[in-house]
């Protein structure tokens, strides 16, 4: 299994260490190779692979790195002649146009990747072929024709599953030291900008001794003291959320971790300090803007009261609010703009990000004006960019990509010139320190 191009935290491979586990667990043979991570060049990746003698490539991409996943294809295929097939949210979003872009792929693999990457396997084993039409959540083209099949049934009970094999990564490479966790899928959230095709809206957790024990079982195998759990709504279940600390606390684990949530989950003052109390340091907050109407607009579902609430009492018990806002939201206007830089200000988070609006396909965004990008010879390179010269002018708002880019940079700018915001960052780069000596 191959990944292109991984360069934050937030691109760690626990979808393909799950699948990788899951194969292991099976009797197979599997290994995954992600370029760029600890400084494995893509050379090396081709070394590694002529060794290992796949049977079957997979390939993970998303929007910002698709057109270099188009290239490998190719690559891959003249260089092992083995069947290729490609999951992840871009191709996940457009099966059809990336089948018809993309000759040297076989198939593409449309939502959670587990089951069918585990009938894959096993019908390979049995046949020494592949046939597609019995693999569940697979889009493949035979004799010109496309054929997409249902996806499988998201996996019900995360529990069963084993821990991600991220022992196989890059040959079994060093670890980072700060592990990344998922401890539940889906989130009930609406916000039309999201793009979470893969796992849904349902949200499916990993109970809180599994949660427990998968980073009881990091600390011994690689000594992690540090973990980002990566769930895009950590606190979605409280009572789990209570749960887990309390295992945290009772089991006397010297950790420090960080995780994201929403504010309208994150008003219950004792859970927040059940969370500091466990070793929680930051919390992630996707607050988007600082206007009420674009609030609804965009499907948040909470109020600027909320986001006021829950940064308060974050502040208040010692943890870290970390909070991002998007310039460039459905029906934006310059004085929308204004009011999220002003609220922004007004939250005091020890930090805050600005990001220009992403229409990523498989979002409500997307669908709504940007369909006709849906072919299979859209270059996507830059459709991910944060800078001038995107591909496509927005069309959910009617300012200029120019003017976007510029207010985010004063977005940016206004935040960080900040006296009293300076201050709030050395603050916490000095409790992060002080995590680190302990």
């Amino acid at each position: 299994m191959l990944r292109i191009s991984v360069r934050s935290h937030e691109d760690f491979p626990s979808g393909l260490g799950y699948i990788a586990g899951c194969l292991r667990e099976s009797g197979h043979t599997a290994a995954i190779f992600i370029p760029d991570l600890f400084l494995m060049p893509m050379a090396r990746v081709w070394r590694e692979l002529e060794t290992f003698k796949p049977d079957i490539v997979g390939l993970s991409a998303v929007t910002r790195n698709f057109m270099e996943a188009r290239r490998v294809t190719g690559e891959v295929k003249r260089r092992f002649g083995c069947p290729v097939v490609m999951g992840g949210p871009h191709p996940t979003a457009l099966p059809r146009s990336t089948l018809l872009g993309l000759p040297a792929l076989d198939a593409v693999i449309a939502g959670e990747g587990e089951l069918p990457m585990l009938a894959l396997a096993a019908q390979f084993d049995k046949t020494g072929g592949l046939d597609f039409e019995k693999i569940p959540g697979a889009a493949f083209i035979r004799e010109g024709r496309y054929f997409e099949n249902a996806r499988a049934e998201p996996v019900a009970d995360l529990d069963s599953l084993p821990y991600p094999a991220l022992d196989l990564l890059n040959g079994g490479a060093a670890r980072l030291g700060n592990e990344k966790i998922i401890t539940s899928r889906g989130c009930p959230g609406q916000c039309n900008f999201c793009a979470n095709i893969c796992m849904g809206r349902k949200f499916r957790p990993h109970s809180p001794e599994r949660v427990v024990a998968e980073i009881e079982h990091l600390m011994k195998k690689y000594g992690s003291r540090f973990f980002h759990i990566l769930d895009d709504c950590f606190t979605a279940d409280n009572n789990r959320a209570h749960r887990i600390c309390d295992l945290i606390i009772s089991k006397r684990l010297k950790i420090a971790w960080d995780a994201a949530g929403r504010v309208n989950t994150l008003l219950d003052e004792s859970l927040i300090v059940k969370l500091k109390k466990a070793g929680c340091v930051r919390v992630q907050l996707g607050i988007e803007t600082g206007s009420q109407r674009i609030n609804d607009l965009i499907g948040k579902g909470t109020t600027l009261e909320m986001a006021e609430k829950c940064c308060g009492l974050l502040r208040r018990h010692g943890l870290e609010p970390y909070t991002s806002f998007i310039i460039g939201n459905e029906g934006e206007t310059r004085e929308t703009i204004k009011e999220t830089i002003a609220f922004s200000r007004k939250l005091k988070s020890t930090i805050s990000v600005f990001n220009t609006l992403i229409p990523f396909p498989g979002t409500a965004i997307f669908e709504k004006y940007y369909k006709d990008y849906d072919r299979p010879d859209t270059d996507w390179t830059g459709w991910s960019s944060q800078w001038p010269g995107r591909p496509y002018e927005p069309r959910q708002t009617a300012l200029s990509g120019t003017t976007l880019w510029l207010y985010t940079l004063r977005a940016w700018f206004s935040y960080f010139c900040s006296p009293s915001q300076i201050l709030r960052i050395l603050g916490g780069a000095f409790n992060w320190l002080s995590i680190s000596e302990t």
